[in-house]
């Protein structure tokens, strides 16, 4: 309980009434000087006393009900928000994992696309939310990217948030549609030297990682692509397979019942090594481009301020849905490599990612007012 009221309490309890000692109040010394303490400690004294701990109990409790609803938290489903349309690597990852992360945490976790400006829309909405571990968030490396890319964003990317933990990393595979009619990475190269500006890459938009990935190939390859940026990796999908677009960039395992189907051919992976679910497509490092290699990251987020005892149930609950064999294997089968960095950790990671792609940023020329 506060120091104050404790104080305040004390003095009240142990004065006697006006009307229990005969004193007359107004009259000169005809107060005790416990009275004299309390009226001085709370200018609102002269009030009757049996109403004075009945404030301070209504001052508090407040405070102590807070207190009890992080200590029996989850109570009610759970909001995990996805800054991108559906159907991109962010959304799969999200939907994979939530069912699992539901589970230990006793409560249902609803997944809610709110794709739009490159992943700002979604992630202001986690910024503004109340942070009692109701409204979460599942983002990618848009997130380290765009202090770099806008003038000023609706939210501080260090401050107005609490870091859950890494999820999963993933490599970046990238595709094209068959009409294109190219079927290596060399064969592209050669396409877009012959029509300078003319073959079109689809991203998650602008700024986002599959945007600056196409522009560091761009600038290894020294060949020009015309950028067309969309609300998410989902839609440009949506646009390549349909042959509106010519290229794009995204997670494995979001593009490979396309690949088996024949509208999608996949042409590089980044990486250090192969793709197990594709062992026969190169690597750009194979392919002579090592400085195409950018790592696309996942993680969980909450409202800043978010009481202890709910981030440690978050962290828990997560590493136990991520320690589920079932749950691994389907991360595995598509693309995702799992990971659990705890809280801590997590925010020295983003932080670190941030800086790492301040100069990408300013390389690409990129900007989004």
């Amino acid at each position: 309980m506060n120091k104050y009221f404790s104080r305040l309490l004390t003095v009240i309890s142990k004065s006697p009434s006006p009307r229990d000692s005969g004193e007359r109040v107004g009259v000169r010394g005809s107060r005790s000087k416990r009275d004299a303490l309390a009226r001085a400690l709370f200018p609102l004294a002269e009030m009757s006393q049996r109403f004075l701990p009945l404030m301070a109990i209504a001052i508090l409790l407040p405070q102590a009900a807070n207190a009890n609803a992080a200590d029996v938290y989850p109570t009610r489903p759970i909001r995990l928000i996805v800054p991108f349309v559906a159907g991109g690597g962010t959304d799969l990852l999200a939907r994979l994992v939530a069912p699992r992360f539901g589970e230990a945490l006793g409560q249902q976790v609803v997944v809610d696309n709110r794709g739009g400006a490159g992943s700002v829309l979604g992630t202001q909405l986690v910024a503004k939310s109340a942070p009692d571990g109701y409204t979460l968030g599942m983002i990618d490396t848009a997130f380290a990217i765009n202090p770099s890319l806008a003038d000023k964003l609706p939210y501080d990317a260090e401050r107005d948030f609490s870091f859950v933990a890494i999820v999963a990393t993933s490599p970046s595979l990238l595709v094209t549609h068959p009409g294109l009619k190219v079927r290596t990475l060399q064969e592209l190269i050669a396409a877009a030297k012959k029509n300078p500006g003319k073959i079109t890459f689809g991203s998650a938009g602008v700024g986002s990682s599959s945007h600056l990935s196409s522009e560091m190939f761009k600038t290894a390859a020294k060949i020009d692509l015309l950028h067309v940026p969309y609300k998410g990796a989902g839609a440009s999908l949506i646009e390549v397979i349909g042959g509106h677009a010519d290229l794009t960039i995204a997670v494995p395992g979001a593009l490979l019942s396309q690949i088996q189907a024949g509208t999608l051919v996949p042409l590089a992976i980044t990486g250090k090594k192969p793709s197990p679910l594709l062992p026969n497509v190169p690597t750009f490092a194979a392919a002579g481009f090592p400085s195409v290699n950018p790592e696309s990251f996942r993680f969980m987020i909450a409202p800043a301020g978010l009481p202890a005892t709910v981030q440690a149930a978050l962290g828990k609950a997560l590493g136990v849905a991520l320690s589920h064999a079932d749950l691994q294997a389907r991360l595995t089968e598509n693309g995702f490599d799992p990971e659990h960095l705890t809280d801590r950790e997590a925010r020295a990671f983003v932080l670190r990612e941030i800086q790492k792609w301040r100069q990408a940023v300013k390389d690409s020329g990129a900007k989004n007012n």
